[in-house]
């Protein structure tokens, strides 16, 4: 048999087995620019957790072009929005295996004093922790 012949029947072999396995677990930011919400309410260690389109609903007005970004079957939103410096940042990452997400959150180090909006979208089952807050 030919080297040829041999990655072909491997190739057929392995394409089938990668389709089945389904769409890898994502984390991912929507934009959040244009977002109206109450930050008197917002604190970064305290995100909103929005697990379907009612609840999106009372949090957020005209949530039309989020609902197109998120399957709530099997997708869950997480919204921070607080005020601080304009240096404040805010990041996410998963785990390999999709259960676990950390939030990091660095102060600025201005004094400039701006509203900050992140939205997430995490797998339905995820955890989630948030580091870099003090308690």
């Amino acid at each position: 048999m030919s080297l040829q012949k041999i990655t072909l029947a491997l190739i057929a072999l392995i394409v089938p087995l990668s389709l089945v396995a389904g769409e890898p677990v994502k984390l991912r930011e929507i934009d959040a620019k244009g977002i109206k919400v109450d930050f008197a309410k917002g604190r970064v260690g305290i995100p909103k957790l929005i697990a379907n389109a009612d609840e999106l609903d009372k949090l957020i007005p005209d949530t039309q072009a989020i609902k197109k970004q998120v399957d709530f079957s099997k997708e869950k939103l997480v919204l921070f929005a607080w005020g601080g410096s304009g240096q404040d940042q805010l990041s996410a990452k998963l785990s390999d295996d999709g259960k676990a997400a950390t939030f990091s959150y660095t102060a600025g180090r201005t004094r400039d004093f701006r509203h900050h909006v992140h939205l997430f979208v995490l797998p339905k089952n995820t955890q989630y922790k948030i580091e870099g807050v003090a308690k």
